[in-house]
């Protein structure tokens, strides 16, 4: 090849590669054009004309018909706190029979001032007023976030789109929140269901704003649409929501190239339902990542300080680093009263702090109103000042903060694959976790009590007299004594009675769970542990003739029996390790064995 053949063949190549790159940054920016005024992403951040955008945001009472009158008072007050993005209902759907028993609260604006009072009956009004609060916002330079509709009933939501579409026994004053939850999960499936949702998202997305003349499509001040509030699915069923979400975000995608979809679903607890967030925020119509946050009442994350408000905060920000979309933390809330021994602006303090730190990307509180016994409300009383004091403080250090990446911590993605864990050790000299060692011809025999665990780590985990068991993903340790002497080892056997844990949301479902031995750190294969009938026992058996154990058993080293529920396993639904059954046949021996032999 001559010497200008070479140089043309590189600079093909160098071309080619600009080309590429170019490609890639536009792709990662949103992988489709960002209009001037306009909130889009790139990476995990959002931009605003080309420049990073971090904001703290507000949920606000205004809907029509609740507190109607001082909503453009409200707006004011709160772009004056330096919020930058307010989240309203751009729904409510009513009927005849909307009064709800149980103590269960239903919003008084609703039930004459809804969007939508039956499938073909629509309140002009209530689509006018959310004119005016788009035309207000963009006065007091505020962006706006819509949520299409809600998963409870306390504004119509997806119990009255399946009354309407035939299915009434969703709605069941008996059970928590008048939801029959098996029920309510229809509304993702059913024909008719999703039809009158789609004209709903229709009817708003392709609207001209009666105020200001712009399409919907056309105005910047909407930052981006929620499908819906707090989309709810059980153990198991996150498909059934996942698909509705890719279904909704496309359709809605197909109206409007212009702004931001997320799904709206509330966050996660455990490490199984984490997997199933990240999922579901992976869909290609979805920009960015969504969890909503109260201290007080969601006491199954644990947050209850400063410190666990942080470990909270990075586990949700290194889900969206693993998505690779922005997070929003769409609504944070404490009682004026306060918590745990904190002050409300403590909490406000802990949870602004830790957001900006972690590289959360926009921050929301609950809720501006001038109804001062409404919890968690955020009112113009004196008692509140202290309050916007923080929020004014935040939103000032958002800005100064806008271009910061999520810190090292967060990036460890492994580290943050499980969202909580509980945990105890023992001595290794504890007599609790001895086993009953009988020397035999053709080796020695270690026999446990389920409660001789040297060490476990769960979810949630407990035990006591003949049982130990944790929830989730997590592990239990035996530990087999050091020996004093040599002695030639050809395999190990390990014996063990285990069952799965059965989430607290099964609603009759079967599960099963994978369990992973390790000895001495090395992966000695999985079993899927099933779930036995009334006094069944489904003994597992691992036996071991791997080179390396053998060697550490020969020479008397202490062997760390491992248990593992892990991370990554296909179905880790916890471990139950417990005594034999009343009248097996084994019961006069103990459920956990090891053989050296």
């Amino acid at each position: 090849m001559t010497r200008k053949n070479v140089f043309l063949a590189a600079l093909v190549i160098v071309v080619g590669a600009a080309i590429f790159l170019a490609g890639w940054r536009w792709s990662d920016a949103r992988r489709r054009p960002v209009r001037p005024g306009f909130v889009g992403v790139h990476g995990t951040q959002f931009v605003l004309n080309g420049r990073p955008f971090r904001f703290i945001g507000a949920n606000a009472a205004i809907f029509y018909g609740e507190e109607t009158a001082q909503m453009p008072g409200r707006l004011q007050a709160i772009a004056q706190d330096g919020v930058r993005v307010v989240r309203v209902w751009a729904s409510g759907e009513s009927g005849a029979d909307d009064g709800l028993k149980s103590g269960i609260a239903q919003n008084d604006w609703l039930r004459t001032n809804p969007f939508r009072r039956g499938p073909d009956d629509w309140n002009e009004a209530a689509f006018v007023h959310l004119d005016h609060i788009l035309a207000e916002a963009e006065r007091n330079h505020l962006f706006v976030q819509l949520c299409l509709v809600n998963w409870w009933r306390d504004t119509g939501g997806i119990i009255r789109y399946l009354d309407w579409a035939g299915i009434a026994d969703a709605r069941d004053d008996s059970k928590p929140f008048g939801i029959n939850t098996d029920r309510a999960l229809l509304f993702y499936s059913n024909d008719k269901a999703r039809e009158l949702y789609r004209e709903h998202v229709r009817r708003i997305v392709t609207r001209r704003n009666t105020v200001t003349g712009k399409l919907y499509i056309d105005d910047p001040t909407i930052m981006g649409y929620e499908l819906m509030n707090e989309a709810q699915a059980p153990t198991g069923r996150w498909a059934e929501r996942k698909a509705w979400v890719a279904e909704m975000s496309t359709y809605l995608r197909s109206l409007d190239e212009n702004h931001l979809i997320s799904p709206g679903t509330w966050g996660y607890r455990n490490g199984i339902e984490r997997r199933a967030w990240i999922d579901e925020h992976s869909l290609p119509n979805i920009d960015y990542c969504d969890v909503h946050h109260y201290p007080r009442d969601d006491t199954d994350s644990f947050v209850d300080s400063a410190q666990t408000m942080g470990e909270f905060m990075d586990n949700r920000v290194a889900a969206s680093v693993q998505v690779g979309k922005p997070l929003v933390i769409g609504e944070f809330g404490m009682v004026p009263e306060g918590f745990h021994g904190m002050s409300r602006v403590d909490w406000f303090r802990a949870y602004f702090d830790s957001a900006v730190r972690a590289g959360v990307a926009g921050a929301m509180c609950w809720i501006y109103t001038n109804d001062t016994t409404r919890d968690y409300g955020i009112t113009p009383d004196p008692r509140d000042n202290p309050t916007h004091a923080e929020i004014k403080r935040a939103a000032e250090l958002m800005i100064m903060q806008a271009a910061a990446a999520p810190p090292a911590n967060v990036m460890d993605l492994e580290h943050h694959l499980i969202p909580h864990q509980f945990a105890f050790n023992r001595p290794v000299n504890d007599p609790v976790t001895m086993p009953k060692i009988t020397v035999r011809p053709e080796g020695i025999l270690y026999q446990f009590h389920p409660e001789s665990a040297v060490a476990g780590r769960f979810e949630r985990i407990d035990g006591g007299f003949g049982y130990v068991w944790g929830v989730g993903m997590g592990y239990f340790d035996y530990l087999v004594p050091e020996r004093a002497y040599r002695k030639r080892i050809g395999r190990i056997i390990v014996r063990a009675n285990l069952k799965p844990v059965e989430p607290y949301d099964a609603h009759g479902q079967v599960f099963n769970s994978r369990v992973t031995l390790f000895i001495n750190g090395a992966d000695c294969g999985s079993k899927l542990l099933l779930t036995p009938g009334p006094g069944q026992v489904l003994l597992q058996t691992w036996t071991i003739d791997s080179w390396g154990i053998r060697l550490q058993a020969a020479r008397g080293l202490p062997l760390i029996i491992r248990f593992s529920i892990e991370p990554m396993a296909d179905q880790p639904y916890g471990l139950n390790i417990s005594n034999w059954p009343e009248g097996y046949v084994a019961q006069d021996t103990m459920p956990v064995e090891v053989e050296v032999n």
